[in-house]
């Protein structure tokens, strides 16, 4: 008799004030990036300038052009450099560089570190944890983010996972993802984060042109985007080929 309530328990979590309020926000967070049509929008190229950044926060080089294929939730093209002669495929759970030498396949703690990042990224924390309704989400309060408002909401999902989302109190937009980290060299803690900025309306879906990479308190890299396009690409574009083959 007593299993059924605990079983009720594990569907979803309970509602509260502050679970109530988390829904909220990020019901309003959704529909301000677009409502369905950012739920629908599953690929999103674009290009820009990548940079990064050494322990100090100082630029390592002049950063470089790249052009950029994302897929949700986790496949991602990347080719560097005016000849995109360079180029990274993460597909399937497994990932690839591509240069003159030809495909080799990436270093496992590169991967391991994309994955991570990618799973915690923006459009799965909206896009799929907050529509599982085993989700926990808790508003965490209004706090200051770069002498800007904003209000916090915490998940956990239904496998442990968890991380706080920062929304500004203002435009209702998503201003920083973080997530904790344990860093399997030293057995420590820290706390990873991506920045969310100069946000722009393509079509019917607002989009972040601006992205900052964070470990603790040091900048790692920055994606700045100087177009953005939600039209479709192929799906060759994820298998790894020899450059100059197609």
């Amino acid at each position: 008799m007593i299993i059924l309530p605990l079983l009720a328990l594990l569907v979803a979590p309970p509602q509260t004030p502050a679970n109530q309020k988390a829904h909220k926000v990020v019901a309003q967070a959704i529909a301000t990036l677009g409502g369905g049509h950012y739920l629908q929008a599953n690929e999103r190229s674009g290009t820009g300038r990548a940079y990064s950044f050494n322990s100090s926060g100082e630029l390592n080089d002049p950063g470089t052009v790249f052009w950029a294929y994302y897929r949700d939730p986790a496949d991602e093209r990347i080719e560097l450099t005016k000849k995109r002669d360079v180029v990274y495929i993460y597909a399937h759970g497994q990932g690839w560089e591509i240069t003159y030498k030809g495909v080799a396949p990436i270093l496992r703690k590169q991967l391991t570190q994309y994955q991570d990042t990618s799973a915690h990224s923006l459009d799965v924390i909206l896009k799929q944890w907050a529509a599982d309704p085993q989700t926990l989400m808790i508003y965490q309060g209004v706090s200051q983010l770069d002498q800007a408002q904003i209000e916090s909401v915490s998940f956990t999902t239904q496998s442990g996972d968890n991380a706080t989302v920062d929304f500004s109190l203002t435009t209702h937009l998503p201003a920083r993802v973080s997530w904790r980290k344990d860093d399997p060299d030293t057995g420590g803690h820290y706390v990873e984060s991506v920045i969310y900025g100069n946000w722009a309306q393509i079509g019917a879906i607002y989009t972040p042109l601006m992205l900052d990479h964070y470990e603790g308190d040091q900048r790692l890299d920055q994606r700045y985007f100087t177009s953005v396009s939600f039209a479709p690409f192929s799906d060759a574009l994820f298998t790894p080929k020899p450059l100059g083959k197609h």
